[in-house]
């Protein structure tokens, strides 16, 4: 029952959120598309990086690296995109989609959720691998998010030199090196500076939310739900079922095990439907993914967590 209502606690008010921006956007007069549109560029360009920044700023990471699995992490990850970007292709026929896919297997919503659940279940005092994992591995999806959008996403840019321009010009991953940066220098900013940046940074996720809730299509869902129901079954069971084995065998448990599991077994990220509606992909299906995967996750991490405690990798 515990553990049921530690997922419950975490993931419920996301999905609450989303419920509410879908009331509001077709059952009042407060938002519209227009809005709704202008409020995802928003959060896009200020709020989450703020939110980044901060969680990576704020993180020891020359102190607390975990050095072997973070390579594990980003090694694992590395692999699992290159050979998205063989299979999915070849498999999914819509192009417009393709992006999507890619991101939606591989993009875990890390910032939101490792060291948030972390912490839950270990305190404050543990989460120091959670927060060097959203250090390595959040520029990382990124970056890989952004090359897959740009190569197989509805504006299909073939020109590397615009990809890399678009990569470098991204809100999510400059924010992440500064971060990376300030961490590594110990800059410490300014209480005034700081407590604007904490206010910014925690308007991401509950305003994320809503206009996703809002931007939320029903009529689209039969058209997509093959597409979405295979990518959620590859994330949130195959992938775990793979990886969570080899981290286990690798000596990791406890709080160090749980910040792992979190890479591979959380919701897809929001920010993935931002970028693919600014990337001109198939930002229903993106925004299907991230509400789908959120409720599926409740189950899932219940599932996992429950079996790993029983078998005393989580005490």
């Amino acid at each position: 029952m515990e553990n049921i209502i530690l997922s419950f606690n975490v993931i419920a008010p996301l999905f609450f959120l989303m419920v509410i921006g879908y009331l509001i956007a077709n059952y009042t007069n407060l938002a519209d598309k227009d809005l709704l549109k202008k409020a995802n560029t928003l959060v896009f360009k200020v709020f989450l990086p703020c939110m980044l920044f901060k969680n990576i700023y704020r993180s020891n990471i020359r102190e607390q690296m975990q050095g072997g699995l973070c390579i594990f992490a980003a090694g694992s990850l590395l692999l699992l995109f290159a050979l998205l970007c063989l299979i999915v292709p070849r498999v999914v026929k819509k192009e417009n989609q393709q992006g999507v896919v890619i991101q939606g297997i591989f993009r875990s919503n890390y910032v939101i959720f490792g060291v948030a659940v972390v912490e839950n279940m270990y305190g404050s005092a543990n989460t120091a691998t959670a927060a060097i994992l959203s250090a390595v591995l959040v520029p990382m999806y990124n970056f890989l998010a952004v090359t897959a959008l740009s190569f197989f996403g509805g504006k299909r840019e073939r020109d590397f030199k615009k990809v890399i321009i678009g990569i470098l010009k991204n809100p999510l991953i400059l924010a992440s090196v500064l971060g990376i940066i300030a961490s590594l220098s110990g800059i410490k900013l300014p209480k005034a500076a700081d407590t604007t940046l904490n206010d910014l940074a925690k308007l991401a996720t509950p305003i994320a939310f809503l206009i996703l809730g809002g931007d939320f299509d029903f009529s689209k869902i039969k058209g997509n739900l093959k597409t979405a129901g295979c990518v959620i079954l590859v994330k949130m069971v195959i992938l775990p079922l793979i990886f969570i084995p080899i981290v286990v065998a690798m000596g990791y448990r406890n709080s160090d095990l749980l910040a792992a599991l979190l890479a591979y077994q959380t919701p897809v990220a929001v920010s993935s439907y931002i970028m693919a509606q600014q990337a001109g992909a198939d930002e229903q299906l993106a925004g299907q993914l991230v509400v789908f995967s959120s409720i599926v996750s409740i189950f899932t991490l219940f599932v996992t967590i429950f079996i790993l405690r029983q078998m005393g990798l989580l005490n």
